[in-house]
């Protein structure tokens, strides 16, 4: 084993010197490795437990352990202690003996050529509640973990005598939580009785604060939430999200997100999914979802046996899973459907809870169009069966399109909200350079394997991030990249300047289209009309690791969503959040993302020959492509990430919640309230009751004398955009 340098001498021109003095027992390698690896090799990822101990009954040093685990066992601890016996208070002895231990983890994992993916913090406080509240309290120790480190941070009740005892206890139950068969800091997802989602393996991983929602949004949205949020906790309000799977789309991601800031506000929400049933996820994709998108083939028809199917099988979950006394039917407020998939459940809810209050969310791209233009259509036909089970909610949220309502829902039940992202997640916080390298290798080595192609990053490339789906246009992308580099050739473009193309995207076990479309889309590119193109498309199905979606969007040149349908893209945000411009159709609910001509452009579906000429354009002028790229971070607005999409919910729920419980004969005051439906947006029922616009104006008078002059939608830009691009602009 390497011996260790003394303290504070340099340990290689990469690395600081030691910042921890003290002894130290253990072979935790802090000096820099003499193992020889190829520029291209991917550090090895390995775990960390780690076990603070501020019980010393001399109250002069904090004595931790650190155990390193590379998934099949321990390879390696330190054991330590910080002098603090001249630091008066409790905070600022977490402060230092935090600070000493995060910077020998940085540099253990720099010596070694490491990649921490998860560490586990060993929660093993017998002195009270003061110490608990320092080290977990903003900023936590965990969400400096992953904010900082990248790491998956765990909260680990441990037993044991000595630190490094409970130091290996926790890094080895960290590691049951972690998917380690593909690199990068995957969880395991949770599901759990009764089949509710266990979000962050029920909060054992604690990724971020409270204070860091907090700071994404304008404190008078803040006011507004927590208003809500208090009043939802006061009355022991209890609501139920349901939808098809736990993980897989952006159903999923968004209430990862939304169930995550409700338990940081100690809410009653929860999350339940149905038990998979292929031969059905096969009608609710095909049948059900491509058929109301209008990408399915024309003969394509929902039968008797299919409903019948979907019927027995939604009857099976709710009889199953959730019916009994203290199941989330009886219990709860309020219940949200929150896709078609699940609401065949309605009936069941209103049977069992005839007085619970039930959202309908309709989050894909309904032709309303095509149901009125072919009344006896497969469009029609399929809207018409789901209709009998939606039309019993009491509320139906639909993107804000007018065509994405079908004629006979009532007016006066339609609300409008945009779908999300989460600006704290895998997905878009900020990445180190030395992150971003590591998750482009690991794209490259699963672009390797799977389509033979490894893309160089020192050169521009354009990506279109999207499921393999029919509605993604994926072959309308790899034919606008054909026509944009017949362009670059004519213009005299040189080979290692030329741009490369990366289609990527996750599965989901309710797809069954995923892996069809994917084959294609390779059998696509050995035709011989794309031979000059195929070497520079990497095609790659990602595992669900969102640190590398963040990366390759991040550092993309140019990003495509080619889908002819589409409800509302979170990718367009996600990209215009990271200063990519980004190119795609008039389908849906995008152009209402994407300022053509300033943070984007928008072409008619189809139009392949647009898209190519958009791609020269942002190739060739540079200051157009940065003056986009401003624009794209400036024009960012909170009602499309989580705190402002959680306060919309929050609202639906709380309002509902309280007139049912009004009906039911509890003495509740309310409120005059704006009249819901009608197209409304869900902002603008809450906006008017809690002052929101005046909140808004007041707060920022002193900063900008023009506020009155702004509309709400020009109020709530974002004010946290930069740590999106900060990133981007040193890659």
């Amino acid at each position: 084993m390497l011996q260790e340098s003394p303290p504070n001498s340099p340990i290689s021109p990469l690395l600081p010197p030691l910042s921890s003095p003290f002894p130290k027992t253990g072979r935790l390698p802090l000096k820099k490795s003499h193992r020889r690896s190829s520029i291209s090799s991917v550090p090895q990822g390995i775990y960390l437990g780690l076990e603070l101990d501020f019980n010393n009954s001399d109250n002069e040093k904090v004595e931790y352990a650190i155990c390193s685990h590379d998934g099949c066992y321990t390879t390696d601890y330190e054991v330590s202690s910080v002098d603090v016996s001249d630091i008066p208070t409790k905070r600022e002895r977490v402060a230092k003996v935090t600070q000493v231990v995060l910077d020998n983890i940085s540099l253990y994992s720099i010596a070694q050529n490491y990649k921490i993916q998860a560490i586990g913090i060993g929660a093993h406080l017998t002195n009270g509640q003061d110490i608990k509240n320092v080290l977990f309290d903003s900023p936590s120790l965990a969400s400096r973990l992953w904010l900082e480190f990248d790491a998956l941070p765990f909260i680990i009740k441990t037993k044991g005598k000595s630190v490094d005892e409970r130091a290996s206890s926790a890094v080895r139950k960290t590691v049951v939580g972690i998917s380690p068969q593909v690199p990068g800091s995957i969880p395991r997802i949770s599901v759990g009785y009764r089949h509710e989602v266990e979000v962050d393996l029920n909060g054992m991983i604690k990724l971020v604060d409270l204070s860091h929602y907090e700071q994404t949004v304008h404190p008078a949205t803040w006011k507004v939430i927590s208003s809500i949020a208090n009043e939802v906790k006061y009355r022991k309000i209890r609501a139920s999200f349901f939808n098809a799977t736990p993980q897989g789309g952006g159903v999923a991601i968004m209430r990862h997100a939304l169930i995550r800031l409700c338990r940081l506000m100690g809410l009653d929400i929860h999350w339940f999914v149905v038990k998979p049933k292929p031969e059905v996820f096969d009608i609710t994709k095909r049948k059900f979802h491509n058929v109301l998108q209008g990408v399915s083939s024309s003969d394509v028809c929902l039968t008797e046996n299919d409903k019948q199917m979907f019927i027995d099988w939604s009857n099976n979950n709710a009889e199953r899973f959730w019916s009994d006394e203290e199941g989330p039917i009886k219990t709860s407020d309020v219940i949200i459907i929150d896709d078609p998939q699940v609401c065949g459940i309605i009936p069941q809810i209103k049977k069992l809870n005839p007085t619970c209050k039930i959202i309908y969310r309709s989050h894909i791209e309904i032709c309303a169009d095509l149901i009125r233009q072919n009344p006896t259509g497969p469009q029609a036909e399929t809207w018409n069966f789901l209709w009998g089970f939606i039309s019993q909610a009491d509320l139906f949220v639909s993107h804000p399109i007018q065509n994405f309502v079908p004629d006979n829902v009532p007016r006066e039940k339609v609300v409008l909200l945009p779908a999300c992202t989460d600006p704290l997640d895998g997905l878009n916080k900020e990445l180190k350079l030395s992150e971003l390298s590591y998750y482009k290798l690991i794209y490259n080595r699963l672009s390797t394997d799977q389509c033979g192609i490894e893309i160089d990053f020192h050169r521009p490339y354009i990506v279109q991030v999207a499921r393999f789906d029919p509605s993604k246009g994926i072959p309308l992308v790899v034919h606008s990249f054909k026509l944009f580099r017949d362009k670059l050739k004519e213009a005299g473009w040189s080979q290692e300047k030329t741009p490369s193309l990366i289609i990527c995207g996750a599965g989901s076990i309710d797809d069954p289209d995923g892996t069809p479309i994917f084959e294609q889309t390779h059998e696509l590119l050995i035709m011989p009309e794309y031979a000059d193109i195929a070497d520079d498309v990497s095609v790659v199905r990602l595992p669900p690791c969102d640190q590398i979606f963040n990366t390759i969007l991040r550092c993309a040149h140019v990003a495509l969503q080619l889908s002819t349908r589409e409800g509302f893209e979170v990718k367009v945000t996600e990209a215009l959040a990271k200063g990519i411009p980004v190119i795609a159709f008039k389908a849906g609910g995008i152009p209402l993302q994407i300022k053509h001509g300033e943070t984007g452009f928008l072409a008619d579906i189809g139009d392949t020959e647009q898209v190519a000429d958009y791609l020269f354009t942002l190739f060739n002028d540079e200051e157009l492509y940065q003056k986009m790229s401003k624009k794209a971070i400036e024009s960012l607005n909170e009602q499309y990430f989580t705190v402002f999409q959680t306060l919309n919910w929050l609202y639906l729920i709380n309002r509902f919640a309280k007139e049912r419980r009004k009906e039911m004969g509890e003495d509740i005051e309310i409120s005059k309230q704006v009249p819901y439906g009608n197209n409304k947006w869900v902002k603008e029922l809450w906006a008017e009751q809690y002052n929101y616009e005046e909140e808004m104006k007041k707060t920022a008078s002193t900063n900008n004398p023009d506020i009155e002059k702004k509309s709400l939608d020009e109020m709530v830009s974002h004010p946290i955009s930069s740590i999106y691009n900060s990133s981007f602009n040193e890659a």
